[in-house]
């Protein structure tokens, strides 16, 4: 998709705000990765 970039570096850059967005309090610290797995 063309906008997944954009997503990737919104929540990197802000990752309290998707649960700011879906009104979510965490019950622990959140961290965003964008994991990449390719097959040969």
């Amino acid at each position: 998709m063309k906008t997944d970039p954009l997503f990737y570096e919104l929540f990197q850059t802000y990752p309290q705000i998707f649960f700011e967005i879906a009104q979510i309090l965490p019950s622990c610290p959140y961290r965003f990765e964008s994991i990449t797995v390719k097959a040969t």
